[in-house]
């Protein structure tokens, strides 16, 4: 069945005056932290500081970069064609490694009545150098039915329902941060690690507390990681919907909240210019980062203009800014942007290398069962999967 676009025109013209009060009532929110942004970015930090009351433990976010005349930092360069962007890229990214891994997984299939998955983590490394070569490589881990029946009794959770989905993710996660942390460890300098995820960990905050300390355990083990290695690692978030910023002014200016409103969008009319980003602040959002011990007031943030839409949120551990070298690495990335044509090249290679694809998850099933006939072991399929092999 296709999608009956007649109804559907039908139900979006019968239920418009829902969608435009809405639209209204967020243009109204939307234009008063826009106002507050114009007003506070004039203002220093020290103006910052003595405005926020202090009976607010969590900011939202913590200034720590001076700007001048606003809260938009330019790069400071432009080309007359893509060709000079392109040497532009290939004189900063000169000799520098760039290092980025990102996951995939298969997750437990009703196709077969065996409960097993599969995790891996795809790494590019590019040396930038003319007589270096870039190595590419993924790392695989078998789920057996064991390890996800141990899990069930290690990780409380409430809800029984889609635990294996949510032990795998977690293990794709964790996977993915150790692959960094290897790397960072065989990698020249000077280096840029990247990673595609967010090092705040919010979205576990809805998980139990089991759940939130692996987490947070695979996050701050790669920080001290950066850190121990001095090796600027960076976490690239393309459509962030952090609200940081938005707190931080609804503080400030005493504002309704507004769970609809990112940063992102937010800085959209100030960062207007390619290569533009924001100053330098620290996350302050409380919640799962009461967790981080030392981290919990050093992970920081900026916002950057890498392409036509909002800016992306670039966050990185504070010790790259007090270290002076978070201009350094914002030019670095920008070398990437450019070579990657608006994203990351080595986040694009690095995703292409792990995606796993509805094909792998059949030569994955295929294997299994040649596997499980070879040593002896009879493995039960759906009367559904073992039609589909049939026929094809």
């Amino acid at each position: 069945m296709v999608l009956p676009l007649s109804q559907l025109v039908q139900q979006l013209n019968h239920k418009k005056a829902e969608f435009l009060s809405y639209d209204t009532a967020l243009a109204q929110v939307r234009q008063a932290y826009q106002q507050a942004l114009r007003i506070w970015q004039q203002q220093t930090i020290s103006d910052i500081t003595a405005a926020i009351d202090p009976q607010i433990a969590e900011w939202g976010a913590r200034p720590v970069e001076p700007w001048d005349g606003g809260w938009r930092i330019p790069l400071g360069v432009e080309w007359p064609h893509r060709q000079a962007a392109l040497d532009w890229a290939r004189t900063q990214l000169m000799s520098v490694t760039t290092v980025a891994v990102d996951g995939s997984q298969i997750l437990p299939s009703e196709e077969l009545l065996l409960p097993v998955a599969v995790v891996q983590a795809g790494w590019f490394i590019n040396p930038h150098r003319s007589n270096g070569c870039y190595a590419k490589e993924i790392a695989l881990e078998l789920i057996t039915p064991v390890e996800l029946r141990q899990a069930e009794e290690q990780l409380q959770q409430p809800q029984t329902y889609r635990f294996q989905e949510r032990y795998v993710h977690l293990r794709r996660f964790e996977l993915e941060l150790k692959t960094l942390r290897e790397r960072m460890v065989e990698v020249a300098t000077p280096a840029l690690l990247l990673f595609d995820g967010s090092f705040v960990a919010t979205f576990a905050e809805s998980y139990a507390p089991e759940w939130q300390t692996r987490y947070v355990a695979a996050l701050c083990q790669t920080l001290e990681a950066s850190l121990k290695h001095r090796i600027p690692l960076v976490s690239y978030i393309d459509s962030s919907q952090a609200r940081d910023l938005v707190t931080l002014l609804r503080h400030l200016a005493n504002l309704p909240p507004n769970p609809y409103l990112s940063d992102a969008q937010l800085l959209n009319t100030v960062l207007t210019q390619w290569g533009d980003r924001s100053p330098f602040f620290v996350c302050d959002r409380g919640g799962i980062l009461g967790k981080y011990n030392s981290w919990v007031k050093d992970i920081g943030f900026c916002y950057l203009k890498a392409h036509q839409g909002c800016p992306v949120r670039l966050e990185l551990p504070l010790w790259i800014y007090k270290a002076g070298l978070l201009d350094q690495v914002i030019r670095w990335l920008c070398g990437e942007l450019i070579t990657g044509q608006g994203y990351p090249y080595a986040l694009e290679v690095a995703d292409q290398l792990a995606v796993l694809q509805g094909s792998d998850r059949q030569d994955f099933l295929k294997q299994l069962q040649v596997w499980a006939e070879g040593v002896g072991m009879e493995l039960r399929f759906s009367r559904k999967w073992v039609s589909k092999q049939q026929r094809r």
